[in-house]
């Protein structure tokens, strides 16, 4: 299907027989949108917490952890404030950040760091980092429709490249933004905004991709409309802030783009 130009620019398809509006660019996340290294992660956060006898509940990690690099330091205090409370689960404060102690028993926040880099060597391969489902067809779909395209991800540019690279989706982006690249990184806009600038593209006629609330606060930090696609990690939680809850890449249709272009719309999809 070519796309045609509409009055003021945007590309538009066909779409039973009627000519939907879409954005000129998309920006997607990378984890877990893009690759499915999302449960990995939580996998290596549970068996460090496990380790030291306290179990990490699924909620408060996807609230707190999931697409916030920064969350990690947080993280690091649960545990040593659940250690030392003798609690089996973590579910109060943590340790606040920079306390300059652990719990008892507890080993210091460097060495916390170290054993779950540690795990994530250990975990996240490609045996276990799989690419999303319909990622591949969406992004050619869209690329098919004139329509430019960005990653723009806390994590580090290597890290995303890496994964881009091994499923050969590189060459299908106009841009690539690394968390390391922009000084804030999400819930900050940096990300997003160093991304629309690199495609020459305006918030009023792009929108984001999401899968944490931390990135979906980012993209409408940046003015972008977005479309929530939340994992089986953090699907309890609330996506209200979105446009649009989709279950898949699979559902993110040209209708639907064009309903999203169109109106301010809040849905779920299922």
């Amino acid at each position: 299907m070519d796309p045609q130009p509409g009055p003021d620019g945007p590309p538009q398809a066909a779409t039973s027989g009627a000519r939907a509006t879409l954005p000129e660019a998309v920006l997607f996340d990378h984890d877990g949108v893009l690759v499915d290294s999302v449960g990995p992660d939580f996998q290596a956060c549970l068996r460090l917490f496990r380790e030291h006898g306290v179990e990490l509940p699924v909620e408060r990690w996807a609230r707190e952890v999931c697409g916030n690099t920064d969350g990690y330091s947080a993280l690091f205090g649960l545990l040593s404030g659940s250690v030392a409370e003798g609690v089996r689960t973590a579910s109060g404060p943590a340790v606040p950040p920079g306390s300059g102690s652990c719990a008892p028993g507890v080993a210091d926040t460097a060495a916390l760091r170290a054993r779950l880099e540690g795990l994530w060597q250990e975990l996240l391969v490609p045996a276990n980092v799989s690419l999303m489902p319909g990622v591949r067809e969406l992004l050619t779909r869209l690329r098919g429709h004139g329509i430019r395209l960005a990653v723009a991800s806390s994590a580090d540019r290597r890290w995303v490249m890496r994964w881009l690279t091994h499923y050969e989706l590189a060459d299908l982006f106009d841009a690539v933004v690394g968390g390391d690249e922009v000084a804030r990184k999400k819930p900050a806009p940096d990300v997003y905004l160093e991304a629309l600038s690199r495609l020459g593209a305006s918030p009023g006629r792009a929108l984001a991709v999401e899968d944490s609330l931390t990135g979906v606060a980012a993209a409408r930090a940046a003015g972008l409309r977005v479309v929530a696609v939340p994992t089986r990690y953090t699907r309890s939680l609330d996506y209200a802030a979105a446009d649009v809850t989709v279950t898949g890449l699979p559902l993110l249709t040209d209708a639907l783009l064009d309903r999203i272009c169109r109106e301010d719309a809040h849905v779920a999809q299922s």
